[in-house]
């Protein structure tokens, strides 16, 4: 019976001893597993828009899980990277964290590195292997206007003029061609006088007068000589 009670005791001794090696092994596991989880934490982002235009002031804000403020491991700033559709970096800033693991900030949407219209993204990160992303669309106003501008001019009536109308513009001397009043071109040989030139006139009419003249004087030379004779007769 002694035997008998001291089998059973020892049987009930190293079913306590496995049950507490058990408990034990189950709470390291359990406590290994959350402080993996807190390695393991997670960073958050947003902005409070999905595309900005020129000028507009863009909120970024975000958590991060695993921080601890008392913890020099765990307390340090975010990295912050503004990333440009061509792969070019914006900015890059330092942004602290508060008591509660969150973070805030304005980045303007505007500068001489603001080029491109299109998808910019933010890039956050808390150590070298927690990071996030996003992203959001940059419209430039100057573009936007020259886009309006040419969507009116399309939507403008179009004022279709005939080439009947638009010959009748061109003046005398002029016509049509390809839409242009150009000069005609013409072939006629110039008209040129049959009458007698100024010098011939002049020279005609001296030469008549001196006809004339000279038959006036042979008339009266012949009519004196024709009165000499008659005197003489008589």
């Amino acid at each position: 019976m002694y035997y008998k009670m001291k089998a059973i005791l020892l049987l009930a001794l190293s079913a306590i001893m496995l049950s507490q090696s058990y408990g034990f092994a189950y709470a390291d596991h359990g406590g290994n597993h959350y402080a993996n989880e807190i390695e393991d934490g997670t960073i958050t982002i947003a902005t409070n828009s999905s595309s900005y235009e020129e000028g507009e002031m863009i909120n970024v804000s975000g958590s991060v899980s695993d921080y601890v403020e008392s913890d020099p491991y765990k307390n340090f700033d975010v990295t912050l990277r503004l990333i440009a559709p061509n792969n070019n970096i914006i900015t890059i800033s330092q942004i602290p964290l508060n008591s509660d693991g969150s973070y805030s900030t304005f980045i303007p949407a505007q500068g001489p590195l603001w080029k491109y219209d299109g998808d910019y993204t933010i890039t956050v990160s808390h150590g070298s292997d927690n990071n996030a992303s996003t992203t959001f669309t940059f419209i430039s106003t100057s573009e936007e206007a020259i886009e309006e501008e040419v969507i009116e001019i399309s939507e403008e009536e179009v004022i279709e003029i005939s080439e009947e109308e638009l010959a009748e513009g061109c003046g005398a001397g002029t016509h049509l061609e390809d839409g242009v009043c150009v000069l005609v071109e013409t072939t006629e040989p110039t008209s040129v006088s049959t009458g007698p030139a100024p010098a011939d006139f002049n020279a005609l009419t001296y030469s008549v007068v001196f006809t004339v003249a000279i038959a006036f004087a042979i008339m009266i030379i012949l009519y004196a000589i024709s009165r000499g004779s008659r005197t003489k007769t008589a």
